[in-house]
């Protein structure tokens, strides 16, 4: 006999369809914490950046780097012979000291204060005197807190102020312009010769060698003195045409090193191309020398176009520099001024930067402490 089937429970299945709702795992939630929480393990670069951030001689250092920077920023803004916004004659001008309008060739500060009419007024920088404007032969030699020069004069009468702020302008933008030209040369060349091998690898060998052998500071006199015309650009690509040897030389030894690794040769036994084993794979390890070059590189150079200046034979007199600043002093070492000035920015400017390349390269380099950083979390 067909026994009917048993009564349906509706209880039971709505019960079941809640339990079945409830339980469904949620995988976005936890993945995204997931990520978070180990992201800091596994990414060198949030890792070096924790470091580094947390190094006080880098904050130091960057704090430091930071105000010079700004100073070269705003130069026009402290020193110039022009005002910042006037009205003259009429018209409206912002930031004449910069664009130099037609309508004020031939006046400065000075002379827009005298000759000034009724609707005419203006408003001048810190110090009312540009870093190439000579002044009257009894301005020379001023002493510092004289009147409209704070930090004094040199032996033309040209305020040292503005010799300073400007002076500022000129070596971070020549060591920043030429730090990037010798890293540049430096990691290209140094890459191919540590990953082509053979041939251009004794090249870029032997050239090392060669320029090596010859002082950088011998070799950039020689090449400012004989030229005929000297510039900023001049003395920028002697320095970094000379200097990126020591950069080429350690990256390639990275990617030598890179190339015996495990992960290269896995990637050549799937059959990746050479170009893709270079750039994701041997490249990534001459990153972190490749910034630290560049940070003592700016030093280097700041400290080289420094010291060239100082023996005036490098930019030409239309630049204003802390070494050639100093360098006047040679003659009249009762002015100290002209030393003590410049030298205090030159010396902040190459700590700083010095203490922001050791931090950088104790950051970047995992052998010189664990590479897992637990203390850097969000």
């Amino acid at each position: 006999m067909k026994s009917d089937p048993p009564p349906h429970d509706a209880s039971v299945t709505i019960d079941l369809a809640r339990r079945k709702r409830v339980t469904r795992p949620d995988l976005g939630a936890p993945l995204g914490v997931a990520t978070r929480v180990a992201a800091p393990y596994v990414t060198m670069t949030r890792i070096a950046i924790g470091r580094l951030a947390r190094h006080r001689f880098a904050r130091a250092g960057a704090l430091v780097l930071a105000c010079l920077a700004l100073i070269a920023i705003f130069a026009d803004l402290t020193a110039s012979d022009l005002p910042i916004v006037c009205r003259w004659r009429g018209s409206v001008y912002v930031l004449p000291n910069v664009v130099r309008p037609a309508a004020l060739a031939g006046l400065d500060v000075d002379a827009m204060r005298r000759e000034a009419g009724p609707d005419d007024w203006l408003v001048s920088a810190l110090v009312a005197h540009g870093p190439l404007e000579k002044g009257a032969p009894d301005e020379a030699l001023r002493p510092p807190l004289s009147a409209g020069h704070p930090l004094g004069t040199d032996t033309l009468g040209r305020d040292v102020l503005a010799r300073v702020v400007y002076g500022a302008r000129t070596a971070l933008v020549g060591g920043l312009s030429a730090s990037a030209v010798i890293v540049f040369i430096g990691v290209v060349l140094g890459a191919l010769a540590g990953f082509a091998g053979g041939v251009v690898d004794s090249l870029v060998t032997r050239a090392v060698e060669a320029l090596t052998a010859i002082p950088t500071l011998i070799l950039v006199l020689v090449v400012v003195a004989t030229s005929p015309h000297p510039t900023t650009g001049t003395l920028l690509w002697t320095i970094a045409l000379t200097r990126w040897t020591e950069l080429a030389r350690l990256v390639r030894a990275e990617v030598l090193a890179a190339l015996g690794t495990e992960y290269v040769a896995a990637a050549r036994a799937l059959g990746t191309s050479p170009v893709r084993i270079l750039w994701r794979h041997v490249m990534p390890n001459a990153v972190g020398p490749a910034i630290v070059a560049a940070a003592f590189g700016v030093a280097s150079v700041v400290l080289l176009e420094a010291a060239v200046n100082f023996l005036h034979v490098g930019l030409p007199d239309t630049t204003a520099s802390w070494g050639e600043a100093m360098g006047e002093a040679r003659a009249h070492p009762e002015a100290w001024w002209l030393v003590a000035f410049p030298g205090a920015a030159l010396l902040a400017a190459l700590v700083a930067l010095n203490l922001v390349g050791d931090a950088a390269r104790d950051a970047l380099d995992p052998r010189l402490s664990g590479v897992v950083d637990t203390s850097v979390r969000e």
